[in-house]
């Protein structure tokens, strides 16, 4: 066996490095345009999935990975149709970003999904070009239909049309990848690879790295050793190297993922590069010291040059599997640890409404006027940035609003639910308050984001208008923890007192903003505008407190039906 890190002297001269040679636009031009349908896929997927993700969506979701055995054949099947396991991992990342998936839930699919990508045969026989253009052709129907304006179906289609350019993506990198095999440069550079093995490691990561699938870059090598381009050694390090290729561009791709989705992305990073690891170290081992181990084992199943570079691909699977699952504890706790729950994800997750309480309307209905009044409790901390005296302020606004705003879809899919099971009058009485206050909720999210929108809308007079509307806003502030206060106790003195703070402040705005503009002169148009918009936003929140107050006295006497 030839030295792994340089040729015989008698094979040096013959081997000619090309100095030209370059990739084309006609192969360039569809790599690039298949990464761009691939982000907008993954885009299209993500923001309708989270619409989709209601209950009935996450509980069928859910029992599909509820056993060990439901996880492998997900995992195999989703590995064995999609040959990718990027794309595996990243409809993964949509529905755990839409909550239809539990983190840890995840984690198994994407080792079961590596072991069903060596499932080439299967690949084989399913023309993956045909199915996405069929899909493509499909989703556009919809569209025709105008089935993307029903607002049945409207999220379906547009997750549909995700799938498919997503896959359409993938397909354009795969056939930009295609001709590399005629490039003179490339057939050049695999015949130097092998005689220097880390040059054939190095190869199978940088294609797999642009190919975004280490299974494309396999496929290739297999067709070249069957043509005598190149020695076991070398196919099988360039199908090494392509498992860290492929494991690398899903870093790539990850972008500025967060929390648990990128999680998913670390752990399939990990589990790539372990495997990688333990198979070069096995196959370094044997070749060196000649001690019969996996190349003995393959080249003594009698395979063809191909076969056995298949089988090498199969066997990279295997470690990977196994070596992660030995250390399966530490990597959990290292991918939890470097990528905790982001801000959105904490704060966009409900902690009162059970699926399991729909059953018992009391306790179903008790749940949803907990989450109301926690989401209620957390209105004053949208003023903390507007705030002098608050010193460590929370999240911004726009995140937390963006959060919360999940929460309070995930409550309206929940008492709609609760009504479509429970059809006596009172439930419904109480279904139809609890819905209103959600919409007052959620309009009360989107004015206190507004407000701080309004105000650092100053420009660079931003911190005078805050320190104009300062009394505004710590009026606003104390009014909020009133009404919380109040939604928490149901006492009828806090309700009277609220509605006394809320009642009509029209003809007060007014002056207010006259006097603003009084004695405000020198301050520019811009920091006037939002000046007055700040005062109109507080005039509306007052406005929205006073319907949510009518809304308690409604809720108290629904609850009394309730409970005679």
């Amino acid at each position: 066996m030839d030295a792994p890190c340089q040729p015989p002297a008698s094979r040096r001269s013959a081997i000619a490095i090309p100095t030209a040679g370059y990739v084309s636009v006609d192969i360039a031009a569809p790599i690039f345009a298949g990464l761009g349908l691939f982000f907008i896929g993954i885009r299209l997927i993500s923001s309708n999935l989270k619409q989709l993700a209601g209950r009935k969506m996450r509980v069928m979701i859910a029992k599909a990975l509820s056993g060990h055995g439901s996880i492998a054949v997900f995992g195999l099947s989703a590995g064995a149709i999609m040959q990718s396991v990027n794309a595996v991992t990243f409809v993964l990342v949509a529905l755990v970003s839409a909550g239809a998936v539990q983190t840890r839930r995840a984690f198994p699919v994407i080792n079961w999904a590596n072991l069903g990508t060596s499932m080439i045969v299967l690949v084989a026989a399913i023309n993956m070009h045909l199915m996405v253009l069929v899909l493509v052709g499909l989703t556009g129907f919809a569209y025709y239909l105008h089935l993307d304006q029903s607002a049945r179906y409207r999220h379906v289609v547009g997750a549909l049309l995700g799938v498919g350019l997503l896959f359409l993506g993938i397909d354009f990198i795969k056939s930009g990848t295609a001709p590399l095999r005629q490039l003179e440069t490339l057939r050049v550079y695999l015949e130097l690879s092998s005689h220097y093995y880390v040059l054939s490691f190095a190869m199978g990561t940088a294609v797999a790295l642009i190919a975004q699938s280490s299974t494309t870059v396999s496929v290739l090598t297999m067709a070249m050793a069957a043509g005598g381009l190149i020695t076991f050694e070398s196919g099988a390090l360039i199908v090494l190297g392509a498992g860290l290729g492929s494991g690398l561009s899903a870093r790539m791709l990850a972008g500025k993922l967060s929390g648990s989705a990128r999680q998913l992305v670390s752990y399939q990073v990990i589990l790539k590069a372990l495997g990688v690891a333990m198979t070069v170290l096995l196959f370094a081992v044997e070749w060196s010291t000649g001690w019969p181990m996996l190349t003995a084992a393959i080249r003594g199943l009698g395979l063809s040059a191909s076969a056995q570079l298949a089988a090498v691909y199969v066997v990279l699977q295997i470690v990977s599997d196994l070596s992660v699952r030995l250390l399966n504890g530490p990597i959990i706790r290292h991918v939890e640890r470097t990528a905790p729950p982001s801000v959105e994800e904490v704060l966009g997750k409900p902690q009162y409404l059970n699926d399991h309480a729909l059953d018992e309307p009391e306790s179903a209905l008790l749940l949803v006027d907990l989450e109301q009044q926690r989401l209620l409790a957390t209105l004053p901390g949208y003023l903390d940035t507007l705030r002098a005296d608050v010193q460590q302020p929370g999240p911004a606004p726009t995140v937390r609003h963006a959060a919360e705003r999940e929460v309070l879809k995930q409550c309206e899919h929940f008492i709609t639910e609760l009504a479509d099971r429970n059809r006596s009058r009172t439930v419904l009485d109480r279904t139809i308050v609890l819905r209103d206050r959600t919409e007052l909720l959620l309009a009360m999210q989107e004015t206190l984001a507004e407000l701080n929108t309004a105000v650092a809308g100053g420009g660079s007079e931003a911190g005078e208008v805050n320190r104009l509307t300062g009394n505004l806003v710590e009026g606003l502030h104390m009014m909020l923890q009133t009404l919380a206060d109040a939604a928490a106790s149901a006492h009828p003195d806090d309700l009277a007192l609220l509605r006394a703070l809320t009642h009509d402040r029209s003809e007060l705005m007014d002056g207010i903003r006259r006097r603003l503009l009084r004695d405000n002169a020198d301050l520019s148009p811009q920091a006037q505008q939002a000046a007055f918009a700040a005062t109109a936003l507080f005039e509306r929140a007052v406005w929205l407190m006073r319907r949510y107050v009518l809304l308690l006295d409604a809720a108290d006497t629904a609850a009394s039906d309730v409970h005679p």
